[in-house]
């Protein structure tokens, strides 16, 4: 019966991800009139939003239904969307991100807690990162050949991508109804307290807590830098025509990664391999000011290794550490920490862009991420030198 859920995973996951707006995003809201630092101060209003609405949603999905969760994000969703095709305000933008928002944490948490959940009751805990990793790559793979077609919509009319986006989140959102739910263990204390404990589970667990200080930097490298794209394609005076190639390529290496780089790993520590990926994101960012030219947007494919690694492997890694009764719930916090960092930093990068360029932006953003992970390391090191003394 359970198994429907492996089933409907992958193709839920594929129409929720499959917004062809990538490559457009950033034109678009140029298009629209916004600067870059109303883009990235939007940017840090949707990580507030999630950062207000994560855990509480992550406990719905824990205390009543990940199903209805599911399908609940899909609404939210659709209608940040549609206020971004129909206005040109950028207040009514900043509401657009806050429903994306909730729709998004609607979803955190919940949908790898069902499948993890679906995956112990068949005795195939082991298959996790296989089953994530394979459904990133078709979303990576979708994503790809949506890249280059959203260009030529973009081209014929700009809001095209956007409608073709909101209808692929309603195919997802009716897909969640096909969802089962999964005989678990409740959390038997009320909300508020519930939100209250999970939290001490976060702090109190090294593990996690080592997770938490690990999605604080990826949050802010990895989102920060599909918004400084465009700024480097630019910089170099790559023809906008090329956009949706590139991101073609993007998510190419992308699928790979999750695809093949996902099984490769499988057996290694996900601490080892989480610091790695730390290093990528510090190199993708540092190397391509150090060259400044268009076959240098090869080295910022770097972070498309990330994109396909890091979800699978942290996921796995959190989910390893928690109980049914808070799995939802600590998910959704160390995504709260992600957004938070993002929130903080984001309109700093965005008048760095509007100030200084894209070099010092870039600069910026590859010692963040290259002092982070450095930090992480030292931090790995000193819990197991606890643990040993305890």
């Amino acid at each position: 019966m359970f198994s429907r859920n492996i089933r409907i995973y992958p193709l839920y996951k594929f129409f929720f991800n499959m917004l062809i707006i990538g490559p457009v995003l950033v034109p678009f809201m140029l298009f629209k009139g916004l600067s870059y630092s109303q883009i990235m101060l939007l940017q840090s209003i949707s990580a507030v939003s999630v950062i207000v609405f994560e855990v509480p949603t992550g406990a719905i999905a824990d205390k009543f239904s990940r199903r209805i969760s599911l399908f609940l994000s899909g609404w939210f969703c659709a209608s940040g969307l549609i206020l971004y095709i129909a206005f040109e305000s950028f207040y009514l933008f900043a509401v657009a991100e806050i429903l994306f928002g909730l729709g998004l944490t609607l979803m955190s948490g919940a949908d790898s807690a069902i499948i993890y959940e679906t995956l112990v009751k068949q005795g195939r805990k082991k298959d996790y990162q296989r089953i994530e990793g394979r459904a990133q790559f078709y979303i990576f793979l979708g994503q790809a050949f949506g890249s280059v077609i959203s260009g030529f919509l973009y081209k014929y009319n700009p809001f095209l991508p956007f409608w073709i986006s909101v209808v692929n989140i309603m195919v997802a959102t009716f897909l969640a109804l096909g969802f089962i739910e999964v005989t678990r263990e409740r959390s038997e204390h009320h909300y508020w307290k519930h939100i209250f404990l999970s939290f001490g589970v976060a702090v109190k667990t090294p593990r996690i807590l080592w997770a938490v200080c690990c999605a604080a930097l990826m949050g802010f490298v990895i989102r920060v830098g599909y918004w400084l794209y465009q700024p480097y394609f630019a910089a170099v005076d790559l023809d906008v025509a090329w956009y949706g190639v590139i991101f073609f390529g993007f998510n190419i290496v992308a699928a790979f990664s999750s695809h093949t780089l996902v099984a490769r790993f499988s057996n290694t520590r996900p601490r080892k391999i989480l610091l790695t990926l730390g290093m990528l994101m510090s190199m993708s960012f540092l190397l391509p000011i150090l060259f400044m030219a268009k076959w240098a947007i090869a080295l910022i494919a770097l972070q498309q290794i990330v994109r396909g690694l890091y979800r699978p492997v942290m996921r796995f890694y959190v989910n390893h550490q928690v109980q049914d009764s808070h799995r939802a719930t600590v998910i959704s916090t160390v995504s709260l920490v992600a957004n938070l960092s993002f929130a903080i930093l984001s309109p700093f990068v965005g008048m760095l862009l509007d100030l200084q360029g894209t070099t010092v932006s870039y600069t910026f953003v590859g010692l963040v991420a290259t002092i982070g992970t450095l930090l992480l390391y030292l931090l790995r090191k000193r819990q197991k030198l606890v643990a040993e003394q305890v």
